[in-house]
């Protein structure tokens, strides 16, 4: 019987969560720059084994559909705060974290420090530490990225599944 594993993918609007999930799931050889907002909700699946796969599920990052948000994080095992790298979108960031911060209670929450080949990109290092939270550089309209952040995802949710076995 195959075993599904929840995880969120949330952020503000224009931080790269469509863009992510397409990197992750879809066999695309070149991602598309130009954005395009999600209407409430997006998902897609990750294939982990035989027995499991991952459950991809994107918040629409627009004001207007955070109030589905509780309800999009309830049953998530992790949650991925995707944000654009400028200080402007981290701090913004880091409002929302602190906004659902009761949601995220007893989740993994990591970070993508998304956009990372833009000038004047903060690091990694410095968005975790306004974010609090571990954070990872990526650049997720570059498809050579897909093996960092299957990673990510994967080894992040690994020890959990096997104990839910």
């Amino acid at each position: 019987m195959t075993q599904y594993v929840k995880v969120a993918l949330m952020g503000a609007g224009y931080a790269g969560k469509s863009t992510l999930i397409k990197l992750l799931t879809d066999n695309v050889t070149k991602l598309k720059c130009n954005y395009s907002p999600t209407v409430g909700m997006d998902c897609g699946t990750i294939t982990l084994d035989d027995d499991t796969k991952i459950s991809l599920v994107e918040m629409g990052g627009q004001e207007h559909f955070e109030f589905m948000w509780p309800d999009l994080i309830r049953g998530s095992r992790m949650v991925v705060v995707v944000t654009e790298s400028t200080p402007k979108a981290v701090l913004k960031t880091r409002q929302l974290l602190e906004k659902y911060r009761e949601y995220l209670t007893g989740m993994q929450v990591i970070a993508i420090a998304n956009k990372q080949d833009l000038p004047g990109s903060m690091k990694p290092e410095s968005v975790q530490d306004l974010l609090g939270v571990p954070t990872y550089g990526m650049v997720a309209i570059d498809p050579k990225q897909r093996v960092n952040g299957y990673r990510l995802i994967v080894s992040g949710l690994r020890d959990m599944v096997k104990v839910a076995s």
